[in-house]
C-alpha cells in the first residue's frame, strides 16, 4: 500500500501536541475537514481510504467517531484490494453490533467470501473473524463451513475458514450449529498442509470441549498423526525446527487427546508418550531447540497423567518434573510447578511429589509472581493428612512477606486446608485466628463466616474456640476480622467458659468494650449483637449492657442505631419468655458446600482451551470430571440444568415458560416447587406489560428486577440482578437482543454505566441498563441472558423481556364523536381487528375489578374516554404507536366486562394488524395471571 502524504502530515502533528488540550483541538479541525469532504460528490477511492484512515486513527487514539460509517462500507465494495482492506478495517473498528450499516457489510462479506480472489476471500474471512458479530456467526456459517470443506479451495483459504469457524463457535456456540458439520471437519485433520491441520486441530479441540463423543473419531487422527511424527518419522523437513517435528502440531495433538478417553489407544499413546519422554534425556544445545522440546514435553506428561497415572512412566516424569523446578530458567520453573501441581491432582501416592516439598516452599520466594503462584498450587493440590501442618505453617510464615496480589488465595487456601485436614481441635482455631490476624485485609467475608459456621457446627470446638476468643480480644492488637469471629463466638458460647479464672461475664465484657472505639462500623454491629446476647446470658451484667446499647441509640450510622434501639427494647421488655427465645443459641448450619471453595473456583480462569483439570486433590478433580457430561449441546456446555439439580437456578424449559407464558411448551414431571415459581413468574411478566418496575424473575439463587422509562419510539431499561445466596456469584454476563432478525427491535446495552462487577456477595446488586428503538412494529419480545457462576458451577438464565409493540404506545384523548368515526372507519377497513371473549371471574367476588381494568388500560398506555359508552363499566381507551421507520399507528380499544357472566369482550382496532394481535395478547396475560 502505497504511503497517504495527507495521513503522514496528521499523525505527525498529533505526535507533535504537547497537551490533551492541543491533540483534541486538532482532532476537532481534521473532523470537521474529513466532514465536508465527505458531501463531495466527486470524492474518489484514494481520499476515500485516506480520510477513513485518519478516522481509524482517531478512534485508535480513544477519541469518539461517529463519522464515515457509509464511506468505510463504501470501501468495502469497491473492487481495489487496498481500499476494500482498509474499509473492513474500519468496519471492525468503527461499527457497532446490530447496526443498518452493519448489515450492508455482512452482505458484502457473503458476496466476497466466494470471489475467485483468494486474496480477497481471506481479506474477508479475517474481517469476519475480527468483527464476530451474532449477526455474522447466524449468517456466514454455512459459507465458511463450505469454504473449509471444499475439495478444490486453496489451503489458505481453508486455514483462515478454520480459524473463523473457531472464532465463532467460542462467541456464539449456539449460533454456528456446530452439530451439522463438525464430524465432517475432522478428516482434515490429515491434510497435507501442515497449516490447515494446525487451524483444524484447533477447531476440533474446541468442538471437543463442547461436544465429547461426537468428536471421539478425532483422537484416531490425532493418535495418527503423533505416530508419524513421533515414531516413523514421517514428516517434511521444512517443518524440522532444531531438530523437532513440527513442535507446534505435536502439542495441539496432544493437548486434544486430553479431552477423550484413551481406551482404544492407550498402549500406542504410552509408547509415543515413552519415546518423548527419552528423547527429552539429552540437554538442548540452544534456546530455541530446548523451548520447542520442552513444549512437547511438559504436553506429553499432562497427557500420560491423563492416560494412566498408575504406570512407572509417571514415577519418571515425577523426576524429570524435579528437575525443571530447579532449573535457572523462569519459564522452565513455572511450566515444572504447574505440571506436577497436575500430577499431584491426579496420582495414588504423592510420595515422588514430597520429595522435592523443599524446594517447592522456596519456590514461593522467586523473584516472579508468576511462579510463586504455580508454586502456591503446588502446595495445595500436594497436600494431604501428614503433611498438612507443615505445609500450613510455610504458608501462614510466608504470608508476612507476601505481594498483596498473592496473598488473598494464600488465604483462602489455608483456610480450606486447615479445615479439611485439621485432626485437632485446637489447631483448627489457632491456625484460622492467626490467619485473620494475618491476613484480615486481603481476604473476603467468606473465612470469617465460615470459621464460625464450623464453630457451631461442633460443640467439642466451642469451649475452646471461646478462650481463644477473650486472649485474641486481650491482645495488644486485634484484626477486625478477628474481632467479629470472637464477638460472634462469646456472644453465641460465653457462658461455656464464665466460671473459668478471668473469664466471668464483666471480663467478657470489658473486653469486647475496650475494642470498640477503634472498631469499623461492621465490627460494630456484630459486636452489639454479642452485648445483647450478654443480656440474656449473664443477667448480673444485664444493665452494664443496658447502658452500652443506649450510648449506641444515638449512633450517627443507621444500621448501628437501629440494632441498638432495636436490641435494648428487647432487653427492657417485661416479658420473661421473649428475651430467651429472640436471643436463644443459634443452631448449627446445614451441611453445604464450603463458600471458601466456592470462592476459590470461581478464582480459576481459563485460557480459550478449558483445563481438563482444576488445582486441588483427587477429590475435587474427580468431582470436576463428573460435572462435565460429554455429550451435552454445544450451546448449553458447562450449564447446570434445574431439573437435573433441584438446588439450582437454571434456565430450563420451565423458566422459559415463566417468562414467557404463550410461547413455550410447559417442561414434564415439574416438582411442587417449580410449578409455584412457573405461576409466580407468569404473573411477574403480567405485571410488567402495565406497570414500569417491578420483578421479572424471583429464583431460588438470584433474583431479577425491571424498570422502564419509555419515550416512543425509544426506551430505557434497567434490569437489577440480587443475589440470594449465601455465597458470592462470579463471571457475571447479562446480554439482552432482538428475539429475530428483522431489525424491528433494535436493544442495545448503554455505554453511559459502570461496568458489571467481578463478584456479588450475598445479598448484592448488580445492574445494567439496555437502550431500546422501536424501528418497525415488532411481533415478539426481546430475549434476556443472564449467566453467571456459583459454587463453581456455572448457571444460564434464558427469559422474555416483557417489553412489546404497544409499550411504545401514548395516550392521546379525542371526542366521543371522532372515536366512533374512527371506530367505523376502521372496522369498514379491516386493516386491524381483534376480540376475544375472556374469562374474569374476578370481576364477580372483587368489587375494585372494574376500577382495576381501567389502570390497566391507562398502564398500556391508553386515554380513557369518559362518558363515551352508555354502559358505564364499559371502557373506551385510545392510543397511538411511534415507531422510527413507519411513523405512527393509531388504536382504539372496546372492554366490555360483565360480572354477572364472569366475561369480558376485548376488541381492538388499530392501522396495523401486528400492533392490534399484540393488545389483544397482553391483556389476555394480564387477564390470566390475576
Amino acid at each position: 500500500m502505497a504511503p497517504m502524504k495527507g495521513l503522514t502530515v496528521f499523525i505527525a502533528d498529533l505526535r507533535k501536541c504537547r497537551s490533551q488540550e492541543d491533540e483534541d483541538r486538532r482532532v476537532n479541525k481534521e473532523l470537521a475537514n474529513i466532514r465536508t469532504k465527505f458531501k463531495e460528490s466527486s470524492l474518489n477511492g484514494y481520499n476515500r481510504k485516506k480520510y477513513v484512515c485518519k478516522l481509524i486513527y482517531m478512534s485508535l487514539l480513544g477519541h469518539e467517531v461517529n463519522i464515515g460509517h457509509k464511506e468505510a462500507v463504501d470501501l468495502v465494495n469497491s473492487t481495489k484490494f487496498s481500499e476494500k482492506q482498509i474499509g473492513y478495517l474500519a468496519a471492525s473498528l468503527l461499527l457497532t453490533d446490530g447496526s443498518e450499516i452493519m448489515r450492508a457489510v455482512v452482505g458484502c462479506l457473503r458476496r466476497d467470501l466466494y470471489d475467485s480472489n483468494e486474496c480477497i476471500a481471506c481479506l474477508a474471512l479475517c474481517a469476519a473473524t475480527n468483527v464476530a458479530t451474532r449477526e455474522i456467526a447466524d449468517s456466514l456459517t454455512e459459507d465458511v463451513v463450505m469454504l473449509l470443506l471444499a475439495p478444490s479451495g486453496s489451503p489458505f483459504v481453508k486455514k483462515k475458514a478454520a480459524l473463523c469457524l473457531l472464532r465463532l463457535l467460542r462467541r456464539f456456540p449456539e449460533s454456528v450449529k456446530a452439530r451439522q458439520w463438525a464430524a465432517r471437519v475432522i478428516p482434515y485433520m490429515g491434510h497435507r498442509d501442515v497449516g490447515v491441520t494446525l487451524a483444524v486441530t484447533s477447531l476440533v479441540t474446541a468442538l471437543a470441549q463442547q461436544q465429547g463423543d461426537e468428536m471421539r473419531k478425532a483422537s484416531t487422527f490425532a493418535v495418527r498423526r503423533l505416530r508419524s511424527l513421533v515414531l516413523d518419522g514421517e514428516h517434511v523437513a521444512d517443518h524440522m525446527y532444531y531438530g523437532v517435528p513440527a513442535p507446534w502440531l505435536q502439542v495441539k495433538l496432544l493437548r486434544l487427546l486430553q479431552y477423550f478417553e484413551p481406551s482404544a489407544h492407550r498402549s500406542e499413546l504410552l509408547g509415543i508418550l515413552r519415546r518423548i519422554i527419552d528423547e527429552s534425556q539429552e540437554t538442548p544445545r540452544e534456546l530455541q531447540q530446548m523451548n520447542a522440546q520442552y513444549a512437547v514435553l511438559f504436553e506429553a506428561i499432562n497427557l500420560g497423567i491423563h492416560v494412566d497415572v498408575d504406570q512407572g512412566l509417571m514415577h519418571e516424569s515425577a523426576l524429570l518434573l524435579g528437575r525443571f523446578i530447579t532449573s535457572r530458567e523462569t519459564n522452565i520453573r513455572f511450566l515444572g510447578l504447574e505440571t506436577m501441581a497436575h500430577l499431584a491432582t491426579c496420582i495414588d501416592s504423592l510420595d515422588p511429589v514430597k520429595r522435592y516439598q523443599n524446594v517447592i516452599v522456596q519456590s514461593l520466594r522467586d523473584r516472579d509472581v508468576s511462579v510463586r503462584r504455580r508454586a502456591l498450587d503446588l502446595l495445595y493440590s500436594m497436600c494431604d493428612v501428614t503433611s498438612a501442618k507443615a505445609i500450613v505453617a510455610e504458608l501462614l510464615r510466608h504470608m508476612a512477606i507476601a505481594d498483596a496480589t498473592l496473598r488473598e488465595e494464600m488465604a483462602l487456601k489455608v483456610a480450606i486446608l486447615t479445615e479439611k485436614f485439621a485432626t485437632e481441635y485446637s489447631w483448627y482455631v489457632d491456625v484460622m485466628m492467626r490467619l485473620v490476624s494475618l491476613a484480615g485485609d486481603h481476604m473476603g467475608d467468606e473465612v470469617w463466616h465460615r470459621i464460625v459456621q464450623v464453630i457451631l457446627g461442633n460443640e467439642e470446638l466451642q469451649l475452646y474456640a471461646c478462650r481463644i476468643a477473650l486472649q485474641t480480644l486481650r491482645a495488644p492488637v486485634c484484626h477486625e476480622s478477628a474481632l467479629k469471629v470472637s464477638a460472634y463466638v462469646l456472644g453465641e458460647f460465653g457462658h461455656l467458659i464464665a466460671n473459668a479464672p478471668g473469664c466471668a461475664p464483666l471480663d467478657q465484657l470489658k473486653a469486647l468494650q475496650a475494642r470498640l472505639p477503634a472498631a469499623s462500623l461492621p465490627a460494630r454491629a456484630v459486636a452489639l449483637t454479642a452485648v445483647a446476647k450478654f443480656t440474656n446470658l449473664f443477667p448480673e451484667i444485664k444493665n452494664l449492657c443496658l447502658r452500652l446499647l443506649d450510648r449506641f441509640r444515638g449512633a450517627l450510622d443507621a444500621e448501628l442505631q437501629q440494632r441498638a434501639c432495636e436490641y435494648y427494647a428487647l432487653a427492657t421488655v417485661e416479658s420473661e419468655s421473649l428475651l430467651p427465645t429472640v436471643f436463644e443459641e443459634m443452631p448449627p448450619y446445614p451441611e453445604r458446600q464450603s463458600a471458601l471453595m466456592s470462592r476459590l473456583l470461581s478464582r480459576e480462569t481459563d485460557t480459550e482451551d478449558q483445563r481438563t483439570w482444576v488445582v486441588g486433590g483427587r477429590d475435587i478433580n474427580r468431582s470436576h470430571s463428573m460435572r462435565k457430561p460429554a455429550d451435552e449441546d454445544p450451546s448449553t456446555a458447562g450449564e447446570k440444568r434445574e431439573t437435573a439439580q433441584p438446588t439450582a437456578t437454571s434456565a430450563t424449559a420451565a423458566t422459559a415458560e415463566a417468562a414467557a407464558p404463550s410461547s413455550v411448551d410447559e417442561p414434564p414431571a415439574l416438582t411442587p416447587e417449580e410449578q409455584e415459581r412457573i405461576s409466580k413468574s407468569r404473573k411477574h411478566y403480567a405485571r410488567l406489560l402495565w406497570e414500569s418496575d417491578g420483578i421479572l424473575y424471583d429464583g431460588t439463587e438470584v433474583q431479577v428486577g425491571m424498570m422502564a422509562q419509555y419515550k416512543p419510539p425509544a426506551a430505557r431499561i434497567g434490569l437489577f440482578l440480587g443475589n440470594k445466596s449465601a455465597a458470592a456469584i462470579c463471571d457475571i454476563s447479562i446480554q439482552a437482543e432482538s428475539s429475530d432478525d428483522s431489525g424491528d427491535l433494535v436493544i442495545q446495552q448503554a455505554t453511559d454505566q459502570d461496568t458489571l462487577p467481578e463478584s456479588l456477595m450475598p445479598l448484592g446488586q448488580a445492574r445494567v441498563f439496555f437502550d431500546v428503538r422501536c424501528h418497525r412494529v415488532f411481533a415478539t419480545a426481546p430475549t434476556l441472558r443472564i449467566s453467571y457462576t456459583l459454587a463453581g458451577a456455572p448457571t444460564v438464565l434464558e427469559l422474555q423481556l416483557p417489553i412489546t409493540a404497544v409499550h411504545f404506545m401514548d395516550p392521546v384523548t379525542i371526542s366521543v364523536t371522532d372515536f366512533f368515526s374512527r371506530w367505523k372507519q376502521l372496522g369498514e377497513a379491516s386493516i386491524g381487528e381483534s376480540q376475544a371473549v375472556l374469562k374474569t371471574p374476578f370481576l364477580a367476588s372483587d368489587a375494585d375489578a372494574v376500577q382495576w381494568l381501567r389502570n390497566v388500560a391507562g398502564g398500556m398506555g391508553f386515554a380513557l374516554i369518559q362518558g363515551a359508552d352508555a354502559v358505564p363499566d364499559n371502557i373506551v381507551a385510545v392510543g397511538i404507536a411511534t415507531t422510527e421507520a413507519a411513523s405512527r399507528f393509531g388504536c382504539l380499544m372496546r372492554v366490555e366486562p360483565k360480572p354477572s357472566h364472569s366475561l369480558t369482550r376485548v376488541t381492538i382496532r388499530a392501522t396495523n394488524s401486528t400492533l392490534a394481535k399484540a393488545v389483544a395478547t397482553n391483556i389476555s396475560m394480564i387477564f390470566d395471571a390475576r
